[in-house]
């Protein structure tokens, strides 16, 4: 029994990706960023959790390709949504019964370290969750234990506060953590904008 969560990593086609970037980025390049966010993700999991306790869930064959070549396992079946994905690849976590808890961890979280993804890990409660810094969406979520059967996943609109009436409703215990690496996202363009500001500053 792994003492780490898995880490669940949903991509969708990367070549659909980070549609709302159309204003900043051509579709060549913005699929080239959803390209490198996702190689970067891959191996920051593998870093934190160990690659045997990662696993990309995506249908996509060239992000497969590149989990692949990253020693990172698939769940390739194909899915109606994003939502309905992840249930399916809990689903099977909890068939396997190697682990107790998961963690999803989304492509598009640029600062995202090693120590702030381990201080999330070492907490104790049912469900874990740090929102973007609009508190609108769910950057980070983590099940353990009794959370992890029947969890309804919501993400989209509001889905900060879906997973919070989620784990309330079912007396789950719940702690939210507000974390400046993890709640910054790439989504709209001015967090594309603000990244590679942040990024050309940490060059120099």
């Amino acid at each position: 029994m792994s003492t780490m969560p898995l880490v669940l990593i949903p991509c969708k086609s990367l070549a659909d990706g980070k549609s709302r970037l159309s204003d900043l980025l051509d579709a060549r390049a913005r699929e080239q960023l959803c390209r490198q966010l996702l190689i970067d993700t891959l191996h920051l999991a593998a870093d934190t959790a160990g690659q045997e306790n990662v696993r990309l869930v995506s249908a996509d064959m060239e992000a497969g390709r590149i989990a692949r070549d990253a020693g990172i396992r698939i769940f390739a079946k194909v899915w109606p949504d994003l939502n309905t994905a992840l249930a399916g690849a809990r689903d099977e976590v909890i068939a396997l019964g190697r682990w107790q808890s998961c963690l999803v961890l989304p492509i598009d979280l640029p600062l995202a370290t090693k120590p702030s993804l381990l201080s999330i890990i070492a907490d104790g409660a049912n469900v874990t969750i740090v929102p973007d810094r609009g508190e609108a969406g769910t950057n980070i979520l983590i099940l353990r234990g009794k959370a992890m059967p029947g969890w309804r996943f919501a993400y989209g609109e509001a889905s900060f506060e879906a997973h919070r009436r989620e784990a309330m409703q079912r007396g789950l215990s719940l702690d939210v953590r507000r974390m400046r690496e993890l709640a910054f996202d790439i989504d709209e363009p001015d967090d594309y904008l603000e990244w590679k500001e942040h990024r050309e500053l940490s060059r120099e």
